[in-house]
């Protein structure tokens, strides 16, 4: 018997990471894809199998097929009674022989792969920690909530069902590093900030040399403004930047690092590292949807019908992280309150600044109580983007929050680091110049301006999620099965 169950699940207001000491993978070996009604077994719900503590058991031995993870079970009669039995994972060989005796009986069996995936226990750094009270008091002190939306990409990356996670600082012995970061990659040298990030960089070398494990490194990039770089050509990383990399290439093989873009992966090359690729951001990675592409490409079109139909859509706005006291951000909000005229607009704030600045400069056109600012996880985030219509962001997560829920979304690019994304991503963009300098004085001029190609976004991301399960592969992690159904679908 198998029981369907999830790798996270909310018990009492806290999330709870449920794992498998050994995980056995079963595949076709050919293109055909197997399913669970091939299988010899029959199938539980959680409901019939109460007295199974599967958050406390820590030597499940657990089945995967396409993208869904169950547990073995054994049925025990005791007193008259059927009393469930989790199987442990000393039972695999076992399983796998019984499997192989049933399945070499049907047509094809003998094309059958079993792969045994024992448990890890990682580190992670921009670990996404299965939420708590405690975990959402610590997130809501982070002073850009956009933070939360790469780090999930990046932790659900990871096949649940096949690791722990620890955090960097573990004394416990791990087999791998995973860094997950964004915009450590400060280029620019004349003002603090730089100072601050090359400490940050400093301080993953060190975490890197003492776990000195096999390391991989999810989503970094550059932190740059569009007047700080000249020549995007010749840019390149800086001395503890190469270091760094450096580190990770003695601990990894291939291309390791994947990059937000080609700028970065510009500076890599210009500075001699080798292991970096351009893959954009991970949130990319967070919808499941067989073909993202084709369904924001069906929701683009209704959003054009019902405007030409005179609509009134519900619509978030990703405010910018630019100061009020720039030409540039009041450009950018007129053109986003032009825009709301017509519809109903929330605006979501990443950042403790962006209410009172919008609410400043609004002068009482705006309704504070639609101004929300997420601040304790992507959980609530994520809930409120799927009742929305569209998605206009100045800002990347922002904008990739409505993407990960299937929202149709327009970015608007106000720095170098936000313009590579769209890029690596081929996001549905309009250009920072033409958003401050033609009038758009609605949400239909917007959508009608945008650079867009549907079929290319869908084939960059499918292009993505091999190269980050070749990089997972890498470091002897496994892919999130459902991702991995992409893939092979």
């Amino acid at each position: 018997m198998v029981v369907p169950f999830n790798a996270y699940e909310i018990r009492n207001n806290v999330m709870e990471h449920r794992t498998c000491k050994k995980t056995t993978v079963i595949q076709g070996k050919t293109k055909e894809v197997l399913q669970w009604a091939d299988l010899p077994f029959e199938e539980l719900e959680l409901k019939d199998t109460i007295e199974i503590d599967l958050q406390n058991n820590d030597d499940m031995l657990c089945l995967q097929v396409s993208s869904s993870v169950r547990a073995l079970v054994l049925s025990i009669k005791k007193d008259s009674t059927n009393v469930f039995q989790l199987v442990s994972s000393d039972e695999t060989d076992k399983i796998i022989a019984q499997l192989k005796k049933y399945l070499s009986k049907k047509a094809g069996g003998e094309e059958i792969e079993y792969k045994v995936v024992n448990r890890k226990l990682i580190a992670m750094s921009g670990w996404y920690e299965p939420f708590s009270p405690d975990v959402r008091e610590k997130r809501s002190r982070d002073e850009n909530s956009g933070n939360f939306i790469w780090q999930f990409g990046a932790t659900r990356l990871i096949n649940p069902y096949t690791v722990k996670f620890e955090s960097p600082a573990t004394k416990l012995p791990v087999s791998a590093l995973v860094v997950a970061s964004a915009n450590a990659l400060y280029l620019p040298t004349e003002d603090k900030v730089y100072q601050i990030r090359k400490n940050h960089i400093n301080s993953l070398t060190s975490i890197v040399r003492s776990i000195d494990q096999p390391t991989i490194v999810l989503g970094i990039g550059i932190q740059a403004k569009f007047g700080d770089i000249e020549d995007t050509k010749g840019i390149k990383l800086h001395e503890h930047q190469v270091t760094f990399m450096n580190e990770i290439a003695m601990r990894s093989t291939g291309k390791s690092v994947s990059v937000r873009g080609d700028f970065t992966e510009t500076a890599c090359v210009n500075a001699g590292v080798k292991n970096c690729i351009s893959l954009g951001c991970p949130s990319l990675t967070i919808s499941r949807a067989p073909d993202l592409g084709q369904v924001l490409e069906t929701k683009w079109n209704n959003v054009v019908a019902k405007l030409a139909s005179e609509h009134t859509l519900k619509v978030g706005i990703a405010l910018p992280a630019l100061k009020d006291s720039t030409d540039m951000y009041s450009k950018i909000v007129d053109m986003l309150l032009l825009v709301c005229k017509s519809h109903d607009c929330y605006f979501i704030a990443q950042a403790p600044n962006d209410k009172p600045q919008l609410l400043k400069h609004a002068k009482g056109k705006v309704d504070r109580e639609k101004i929300l600012h997420f601040r304790e996880g992507v959980e609530s985030w994520f809930k409120f983007i799927r009742s929305l219509d569209f998605v206009v962001s100045t800002r990347i997560h922002g904008g990739m929050a409505g993407i990960a829920n299937d929202i149709p979304t327009i970015i608007v690019p106000t720095d170098f680091r936000i313009l590579e994304l769209v890029n690596a991503m081929k996001l549905p963009h309009i250009s920072f110049e033409d958003a401050t300098n033609r009038d758009y004085e609605s949400l239909f001029d917007l959508i009608t301006a945008a650079k867009k190609d549907f079929k290319e976004f869908e084939r960059k991301r499918r292009n993505h999620l091999k190269e980050y399960k070749r990089i997972l592969e890498s470091a002897g992690l496994e892919m999130d099965p459902a991702l991995l159904d992409i893939i092979l679908n």
